[in-house]
């Protein structure tokens, strides 16, 4: 009886002790403190994209560039209009964009300071800050 209550709480004891180091974060490439709080910067991301890892960031970077631009006194007006037809379990699609932009403050350049990447989601972070 002692034997088997013993045996049970060693494997309890391995059980969580397994659990406990299972569910750390990890150590090799931490989510960096600017994503959340990027101070006079902005922070975007992008997930994965079709055309591969430079696409990526391409799309990073421009949604950064939009998002400081507005808080900035830029006003960007985008519209992307797609039309898909289908037709015999063919489907076609045709899509066009615009772009206007009102500018209150002409001179405004930033910089990308740092880009981070999730592997885990396989999604990109940038950081833009004012350029000095």
């Amino acid at each position: 009886m002692i034997a088997r209550s013993c045996a049970y709480l060693i494997g309890v004891l391995l059980s969580i002790c397994l659990t406990a180091c299972a569910s750390q974060a990890p150590v090799g490439n931490p989510r960096p403190v600017w994503i959340d709080n990027p101070g006079n910067g902005v922070s975007a991301s992008a997930g994965m994209h079709v055309l591969g890892r430079a696409a990526q960031e391409e799309l990073a970077i421009s949604r950064a560039r939009v998002e400081f631009a507005k808080r900035y006194g830029v006003a960007i007006d985008a519209e992307l209009i797609t039309n898909t037809k289908v037709n015999n379990g063919e489907s076609h699609t045709t899509s066009s964009s615009t772009a206007t932009e009102a500018t209150r403050q002409s001179d405004i350049k930033a910089m990308v300071k740092a880009k981070w990447r999730d592997d885990d989601a396989d999604v990109l972070w940038v950081w833009l800050v004012p350029a000095n």
